[in-house]
């Protein structure tokens, strides 16, 4: 039996190679991630990956993700998500024409961007109606008579 490229010393006689070796010799193996009909299958090859904190990506796609298909099919782009460094970090992978990738990135940083405007103003609101609330509790203990 002849021995191939690969081959792993399981006492057959086949010598092991290299795996560096072998490696450099591979053609670049494209992402295993399911393909709709409409996608071209080169533009799997250089994809472009962005990071946003985990909380802004539950805000942009919802918890379940459930907005990705409609974000592919509009864009026709693919996008994985995928939580990292302990749920700290969501990493989002475009894949699509150049163009079209930097411009869902852009809309992705633009929605990141007023998402957390939002979250801001939320925090502030909610410190303004405690303080509101401490300063209106502490008027009603030191009520005075109106004459």
């Amino acid at each position: 039996m002849a021995a191939h490229v690969g081959a792993v010393d399981q006492g057959d006689g086949c010598k092991p190679a290299n795996s560096l070796d072998v490696l450099m010799k591979l053609p670049l193996q494209l992402p295993r991630i399911p393909r709709p009909w409409w996608f071209p299958v080169q533009e799997l090859r250089d994809p472009l990956v962005l990071y946003l904190e985990a909380w802004l990506a539950d805000s942009i796609f919802g918890a379940d993700r459930a907005i990705i298909p409609d974000i592919e099919w509009m864009n026709q782009v693919l996008l994985t998500v995928d939580i990292v460094n302990n749920g700290k970090f969501a990493e989002i992978t475009i894949f699509g024409q150049p163009r079209v990738q930097n411009r869902v990135k852009s809309v992705l940083l633009s929605l990141a961007s007023r998402h957390r405007q939002l979250r801001a103003r939320a925090q502030k609101m909610k410190q303004l109606e405690e303080f509101l609330k401490a300063h209106a509790s502490g008027l009603h203990t030191v009520q005075h008579p109106v004459a």
